[in-house]
């Protein structure tokens, strides 16, 4: 048989393909760029001892008691008025970890990090396996030279999100979370790849996945009704088998704890989280994180009513991909970040989402335009179009540290020098203002030491607003502060044990941060407390306030 495919599909790589691979590599290395500073904050927050996002500490405390074996679902109103407000999935991935390396803080946030480069991995895996469907050109040289580009462009890009990189290092269970989530809609992708013809073992993991995703933080409601959803739609039976199915172990698991903790289960983890919401608030955060992300968020629309069109042509809804319904509930899950407590990590899945959504959308674009002109240089279009949207969103993405040899040229020469997200700390992002992302100065870690020493010598229980500052200083932690204002405010909380207390001036010492406790508990300290001294750390001024019946150790 004669040969009548295009030469050039086969021939080999040749200087004029630099042309199109050089902008391609200069977008990779911009988001390598942004994966370093990522990797400079990391080393940075795993060697800082206490909690840089309030949160972190009272997260580890509950992997420490899981292994003394004992509950950290506790009645809050009662000693030590403490309890964990989260599923428990995190908590016990912590659990081997703390007592294999010991109960610090650094564990919690690099287990994080696996969780988020690990995730970031699935995202280039999934963004790679958007890149097929046309074997005729998909043979050329260029084109496998460029596919595996274009896919660790799209895993960097979630990295280089401001979001992720704010979070990504703490000891929080946001990212390990969308980590499950998105490892469930990636195996159901993949069951229903070949002819809609169902691979019963990968949808079987897919909806493991997503459950153990809901049992780690209750935000993976967007990926269950993502994949819960696309399931339904491409086969009605298996869909409804895995829902009740998945239904009965959910219930059988949360009647089984709430039996265990005496109801203290679904009050601290589903009753305590319905709190008051700002529309005001959510549509800021929507604003924010289209300035933030705008080149992928018009891509993945653009991917959505692609798979739209598709559906529409073909008078079926199976042409929808699992990824349009992920990034769509995805986004829908930032209406909840208006509620009080809420904040736009909500957004990150689907981010994630649209990671893979934008190489779909350019994959599909390029081949398109290579059909209308009869031609089979689809690596080249494809590098110029990738080339395009990710330049555009690595712009929108800056954040770094604005001092030192490297960062301080690399400030000056993108003119962000001398300006700061969070004063004084020299960090610049694109947020705006944020708590999160910057460096810390040697004399956060020596002030923390001191609250710590503060703390050491107190007699008795100490009331710290943070629970690394209690634990370092070897007491077991007392209250778990915006858990017990969102009881009080749902009117779920009675405060007469912990007030008692204070008026008997029970607690030796009380350190706040922010003072996030119900109003009558803050009297209380303010009349039978008095102020001692403020210590400055990580930009906050922790107040530390001694019993009226101690004398003044400053005097």
């Amino acid at each position: 048989m004669i040969n009548t495919e295009p030469h050039d599909r086969h021939r080999a790589f040749n200087y004029a393909h630099w042309a199109f691979i050089i902008p391609l590599l200069f977008v990779l290395a911009l988001f390598i760029g942004y994966f370093i500073v990522l990797l400079v904050y990391s080393k940075a927050l795993l060697r800082f001892p206490f909690d840089y996002d309030q949160g972190e500490g009272f997260e580890l405390y509950d992997a420490i008691r899981l292994l003394r074996g004992q509950g950290i679902y506790l009645n809050d109103s009662v000693f030590p008025f403490y309890s964990s407000n989260y599923p428990p999935v995190y908590r016990l991935i912590l659990v081997p970890f703390v007592a294999i390396l010991g109960p610090h803080i650094w564990v919690g946030r690099l287990v994080t990090l696996g969780c988020t480069l690990l995730l970031s991995g699935l995202i280039t895996y999934a963004a790679y396996r958007q890149m097929s469907g046309e074997p005729a050109l998909a043979s050329t040289t260029m084109l496998r030279v460029v596919r595996p580009i274009v896919a660790v462009i799209a895993g960097l890009a979630f990295l280089a999100a401001n979001y992720v990189y704010e979070i990504a290092p703490l000891a929080r269970a946001h990212l390990p979370m969308v980590m499950f989530a998105f490892a469930g809609i990636l195996c159901l992708s993949i069951a229903f790849e070949s002819n809609n013809k169902a691979h019963t073992k990968l949808v079987a993991g897919g909806i493991a996945l997503l459950v153990l995703a809901g049992f780690t933080k209750l935000q993976a409601i967007d990926a269950l009704a993502a994949g819960f959803g696309f399931l339904l739609i491409r086969k009605a039976r298996w869909g409804l088998l895995a829902l009740g199915t998945s239904a009965v172990i959910t219930a059988v698991i949360v009647i089984a704890l709430n039996v265990l903790t005496g109801g203290q289960f679904w009050l601290n983890v589903v009753l305590a989280n319905v709190n008051e919401y700002d529309i005001q608030q959510t549509w800021q955060t929507y604003g924010q994180w289209l300035h933030l992300e705008g080149a992928l968020i018009a891509c993945s629309i653009g991917y959505v009513l692609w798979d739209l069109v598709l559906a529409v042509r073909a008078r079926t809804i199976h042409r929808i991909t699992v990824w349009s319904y992920y990034f769509v509930a995805g986004s829908a899950m930032g209406m909840l970040t208006g509620k009080w407590g809420a904040g736009p990590t909500y957004l990150i899945a689907a981010i994630a989402a649209a990671c893979v959504c934008t190489t779909g959308l350019l994959w599909r674009a390029a081949t398109a335009l290579l059909r209308v002109r009869r031609s089979n240089r689809l690596g080249e279009a494809l590098s110029l179009l990738c080339a395009v949207a990710f330049v555009v969103q690595a712009a929108q993405n800056v954040h770094l540290p604005t001092s030192g040899r490297l960062f301080g040229i690399l400030a000056r020469v993108i003119g962000v020098a001398g300006q700061s997200s969070y004063t004084p700390y020299p960090y610049y992002d694109a947020v705006g203002y944020t708590q999160l992302g910057h460096l810390l100065d040697p004399a956060d870690t020596a002030d923390g030491w001191e609250l710590v020493h503060i703390a050491q010598a107190a007699k008795g229980p100490v009331w710290s607003e943070e629970a690394m500052l209690t634990l370092l200083a070897g007491k077991d932690v007392v209250t778990n502060p915006t858990q017990l204002y969102n009881l009080s405010k749902a009117g779920l909380l009675d405060t007469s044990q912990m007030i008692s207390m204070i008026r008997a001036e029970a607690f030796g010492a009380v350190i706040f941060r922010a003072q996030f406790y119900p109003q009558d508990v803050l009297i209380a300290i303010g009349q039978h407390y008095h102020w001692v001294r403020a210590v400055r750390m990580n930009g906050f001024d922790y107040q530390v306030l001694y019993p009226n019946g101690k004398a003044d150790v400053n005097k």
